[in-house]
C-alpha cells in the first residue's frame, strides 16, 4: 500500500541537491572523519565515543516528542491527516523491524570497534544538537531531523566506502552506516517524512525557511565534529 504525505512535490519544493551537498561538504570537510577514513583506529573511537551522547539521546528525543493534530486538521482536514498520520506510524513501524534501532547498531559496531563503554564526556556542540532535538517547536524539530538525516547519509556513504575504515571492526562492516544507505523501495524514507512534516507544521508555505533551518543543523554537526576531535583524539593518540 502507497504511503501518503501531506505534500506530492516535496523534491520539487525543496533544494535536496544543495542540502545534500551541503551535508557531503561538512563531512569531507571534517579532519576527524577524514582520519577515521583513512584507517585512523584512534579517530574512528573518538567519533564512536564524543557523538554518542546524541545518538542515545536522539531516539530518546523522537519518542518523547507529541506531534499536535489539531494545527494539521485544521490545514489539511481531519480525513487526510488521519490516513497521513496512519501510513507514517506504519513506514516506521516497518522501517524499525528491518533496520533494528539506530542506537543499538552504534553500540554494536562500537564493540565490534574493541570498545566496552562508550561513556565520556559531552562536547557543547553535541549538547546543542540534543537540545534542538527536544524543541517543541513542530517545524524546527522536523528540520532537525532532516539535517541529522542528511549528515548521516553522507557520513556513511563516506566511512562505507572506505575498506581501511571498515576493516577497522571484527565484522569487516559498519552495520549504523549500511542501515543509512538501505534502500526503502517504493515506500518514503525517513528524510521524505521529516521533510514533509517540517512543511506540513509550518505557517507559511516557504521552503527556504525550512531549508535554513536544516542547513543550521548540518552547521552544527561541523562544529561538533571539530570539538569532538580536539577533545578525545589528543588523549586517545597519547595511550
Amino acid at each position: 500500500m502507497k504511503i501518503e504525505l501531506f505534500h506530492e512535490d516535496n523534491g520539487e519544493f525543496f533544494d535536496l541537491r544543495a542540502l545534500r551537498d551541503y551535508a557531503a561538504q561538512v563531512v569531507g570537510a571534517s579532519s576527524l572523519i577524514r582520519e577515521a577514513r583513512s584507517g585512523s583506529r584512534q579517530a574512528a573511537i573518538a567519533l564512536k565515543i564524543g557523538f554518542w551522547p546524541f545518538v542515545r539521546e536522539f531516539e530518546l528525543a523522537i519518542d518523547r516528542q507529541v506531534l499536535p493534530r489539531h494545527q494539521l486538521a485544521h490545514k489539511f482536514g481531519d480525513s487526510q491527516t488521519r490516513r497521513v498520520f496512519v501510513g507514517i506510524a506504519r513506514a516506521v513501524r516497518e522501517m524499525k523491524q528491518e533496520e533494528g534501532t539506530h542506537r543499538a547498531h552504534w553500540l554494536k559496531d562500537a564493540k565490534c570497534l574493541g570498545l566496552d563503554a562508550l561513556e565520556g564526556e559531552c562536547v557543547a556542540g553535541v549538547e546543542a544538537l540534543i537540545a534542538r532535538s527536544y524543541t517543541k517547536n513542530m517545524p524546527s524539530f522536523f528540520a532537525t531531523l532532516a539535517g541529522t538525516e542528511f549528515i548521516a547519509e553522507e557520513l556513511s556513504r563516506f566511512l562505507n566506502g572506505s575498506s581501511a575504515f571498515t576493516g577497522l571492526f571484527t565484522r569487516k562492516r559498519w552495520i549504523w552506516g549500511e542501515v543509512h544507505l538501505a534502500s526503502h523501495g517504493d515506500g518514503p524514507s525517513h528524510l521524505d517524512i521529516d521533510l514533509d512534516l517540517a512543511r506540513a507544521y509550518s505557517s507559511i508555505n516557504d521552503a527556504s525557511q525550512i531549508e535554513r533551518a536544516v542547513g543550521q543543523t548540518i552547521k552544527l554537526f561541523a562544529r561538533a565534529a571539530d570539538e569532538v576531535e580536539a577533545k578525545f583524539l589528543p588523549r586517545l593518540m597519547a595511550a
